[in-house]
């Protein structure tokens, strides 16, 4: 089992992949640096499960942070919440997205090792 250091690091990679991508590109090419850094969890992690694992936790922060800074409407409590509450579920679209990357890369990797 993989260490609860490396799992931070990663949600940290996750948030400043998506800082990074959303002030330096910021559109739809966006999705090439985020593929990137997937396969290269995916083909680091020790073994399947820990790829899967380590993918949706890249892929939720990623997807979190990314929605977030872009966020531009309405700061009174009760649309904050909503758009929170809508975040935090639409990053487990990211979640699966970057596992399954992940853990193809792993995959890969006995593929051609």
């Amino acid at each position: 089992m993989e260490t609860l250091a490396k799992k931070s690091l990663i949600a940290i990679l996750g948030v400043l992949v998506s800082l990074i991508t959303y002030y330096f590109m910021y559109g739809w090419y966006d999705i090439f640096p985020w593929a990137i850094v997937a396969l290269i969890i995916g083909y680091t992690s020790k073994n399947r499960r820990s790829s899967i694992v380590n993918g949706a936790i890249f892929g939720y922060f990623l997807f979190l942070v990314y929605i977030f800074a872009g966020y531009k409407g309405k700061t009174d409590a009760g649309n904050m919440i909503k758009f929170i509450l809508f975040d935090m579920l639409f990053s487990l679209v990211g979640a699966v997205a970057s596992s399954i990357g992940s853990f193809i890369a792993n995959w890969l990797k006995g593929k051609c090792v």
